[in-house]
């Protein structure tokens, strides 16, 4: 699986229940999110650290910060 943050936690949980064996995460600096769980529990997991990942989501965040509040769960 391809993600530009690192998966939440309901993410997480189908990335386990559907055997995904490999979890790609363009940045991990904005959400940190199940990425020990996925490890622990035999996910390759592997972060790029991506300049342009890390751009697209401070634009987002910038932009639409009431979106983003509401995703993360701040609103």
């Amino acid at each position: 699986m391809y993600t530009t943050l690192s998966p939440c936690d309901m993410c997480t949980g189908a990335c386990i229940l559907y055997k995904v064996a490999r979890v790609v995460i363009g940045e991990n600096k904005t959400f940190v999110g199940g990425e020990k769980y996925l490890q622990e529990r035999g996910v390759d997991v592997v972060v790029l650290e991506s300049k342009e990942c890390m751009e697209l989501m401070a634009k987002f965040i910038q932009e639409k910060p009431h979106v983003w509040n509401e995703d993360i769960g701040e609103e």
